[in-house]
């Protein structure tokens, strides 16, 4: 059975400790995006846990875009093999 975006970014994103996710929110909050495209508003990640996260970055972004999203903010955090991991499972996905 073929992963789906969503499946892709949850198991990403679950593989984030505590404190990893709590940056990750932060950063998310306020990266630099694409014209035309919003933050999510702290509020709305603040209480998020990661099925939560992953649909509103879905909702926000649309597929594609939210996993580049997650790969930017990944390299801000500093978490790079999770971003190259998403990346190859992105290039897998078609997305």
């Amino acid at each position: 059975m073929t992963e789906t975006c969503q499946d892709i970014l949850l198991t990403i994103l679950e593989e984030l400790v505590e404190g990893q996710r709590k940056k990750f929110k932060l950063k998310l909050s306020d990266t630099e995006l694409r014209k035309g495209y919003a933050n999510i508003p702290k509020g709305h990640l603040e209480k998020a846990d990661v099925t939560d996260m992953v649909d509103l970055l879905i909702r926000y972004y649309q597929q594609e875009y939210a996993v580049e999203v997650v790969i930017n903010v990944l390299h801000q955090i500093n978490d790079k093999d999770l971003a190259e991991r998403l990346r190859r499972k992105a290039a897998e996905g078609g997305w």
